[in-house]
């Protein structure tokens, strides 16, 4: 079969438009078949952004802008219509897309994803619309920072005209010795700071071997405590093991037991106090120092009478002779006779 030249010109020109129309798709970003998700997002500011503009996550681009203009319902919005590649990519809905412009003026979009943990996590389907908002260019950001400057060194360029219009209408003859003064006073007080650091000077170099001193007694010290470490250490866990066992102690119980003896002793002298009891009538009653000082004065009187008259109750036989009385041993006698010559004279 014999193809005419007229079909093989049909044949190369839709070949041709169909290249065309895949190289087109591909130098503008999009997928060559139409397969990409859509998206949309709303901005108070277009910021430059135009078709064809970079749709990035991360700083990856992974998508394109299809289409810009305002909000049919809200024209102070500016609706952008958007395209994502991956078919894979999921946006949670908590996400928002920035609309960031760099130094040359080139307006992208930038998805945030949302790194929070959630039970219940959403994600933005095809066609939804996406929470957005306008990232500060960096020119606006460069004149929040320049403006307050600018305005500060006008006034300070204000302020220096000023100082210099009052320095020349001060600056007279009355003035220059006024001046001149101030310099004078001025070099005499630096020539006295200078005496008192020459003196300063002097008084660190007479106190250096006292601070030399001082400080090797402080490290004498903290070698010491260094060398009793152990016994310090020792020491506390001694102390540590009587407070231990002072907080074990029934110190409750024994106090209790304290107050109940002091309680018994405190009756028994309010009992004595009283008068009740054999001690309290030891104590309150007299009659048994009356009788120790009755049988007193009878111990007295018979001891008495035993010195005057001995032979009324002792016998003695020098010379063989009998006297009527009590007959006593040789060393009874000799008790006796040692016994009445302890005994004061009678009176």
């Amino acid at each position: 079969m014999k193809v005419s030249k007229e079909f093989k010109v049909g044949i190369l020109v839709i070949l041709g438009l169909l290249l065309l129309f895949i190289g087109v798709s591909f130098l503008k970003g999009g997928s060559i078949f139409g397969s990409d998700r859509v998206f949309y997002a709303q901005f108070t500011n277009s910021a430059g952004i135009q078709p064809s503009n970079e749709i990035r996550l991360n700083g990856f681009k992974i998508g394109q802008v299809e289409e810009v203009g305002l909000h049919p319902v809200n024209p102070s919005l500016v609706l952008v219509k958007f395209s994502i590649q991956d078919d894979e990519l999921q946006i949670p809905k908590s996400s928002e897309a920035w609309l960031t412009t760099d130094l040359l003026g080139t307006a992208s979009i930038d998805i945030i994803l949302d790194t929070l943990e959630h039970t219940v996590i959403s994600y933005y389907q095809n066609g939804d619309t996406i929470t957005s908002n306008v990232e500060t260019s960096i020119g606006d950001q460069i004149n929040e920072q320049i403006l307050p400057l600018k305005r500060k060194t006008e006034e300070l360029i204000s302020s220096v005209e000023a100082i210099i219009v009052s320095v020349g209408a001060f600056w007279d003859t009355s003035a220059a010795y006024t001046i001149e003064e101030s310099l004078y006073e001025v070099r005499e007080a630096i020539g006295t700071f200078g005496e008192l650091a020459n003196n300063l000077s002097i008084l660190v170099s007479r106190e250096t071997e006292i601070i030399d001193k001082i400080l090797i007694d402080v490290h004498d010290i903290t070698d010491n405590l260094s060398s009793k470490k152990d016994q310090i250490a020792h020491t506390l866990d001694n102390i540590d093991s009587i407070t231990s066992n002072l907080a074990d102690a029934d110190l409750n119980s024994v106090i209790m037991e304290a107050r109940t003896t002091l309680m018994e002793v405190n009756g028994i002298l309010s009992m004595v106090n009283s008068g009740e009891g054999t001690l309290g009538s030891l104590l309150h009653s007299d009659s048994l120092y009356n009788a120790l000082v009755g049988t007193n004065l009878s111990i007295q009187a018979l001891l008495d009478d035993v010195a005057a008259n001995p032979n009324k109750y002792v016998h003695f036989s020098l010379f063989g002779r009998k006297i009527k009385g009590t007959k006593l041993t040789p060393e009874e006698e000799a008790k006796l006779e040692e016994f009445l010559l302890t005994l004061p004279p009678p009176k």
